[in-house]
């Protein structure tokens, strides 16, 4: 971990995942990351996926992410896309 960088905890990177959504309200408190996917928060073509990308490209700052180390197409979940950055990010 560089300076300036907070740590990317699991939750964090989930927290990244739902706030890049068009509709993060839809997961609440009770929603299973492992069963809710990108479709039902509103990324539901590949118009919205490359919104998705970017915007968590933004939330990651100073973190980095290769775009193709996302996974960010509508039937991912939000699990999968987490664990994705937790796992690429440099």
């Amino acid at each position: 971990m560089g300076p300036g960088r907070e740590p990317l905890t699991p939750q964090r990177c989930q927290e990244i995942v739902v706030e890049s959504t068009p509709d993060s309200g839809r997961f609440t408190a009770g929603s299973d990351p492992a069963k809710v996917t990108l479709f039902d928060l509103g990324v539901v073509s590949s118009t919205e996926s490359v919104i998705f990308v970017r915007a968590v490209k933004r939330s990651l700052a100073p973190w980095q992410i290769n775009d193709g180390d996302l996974a960010s197409s509508p039937d991912t979940t939000v699990q999968q896309s987490a664990d994705s950055i937790a796992q690429n990010v440099f």
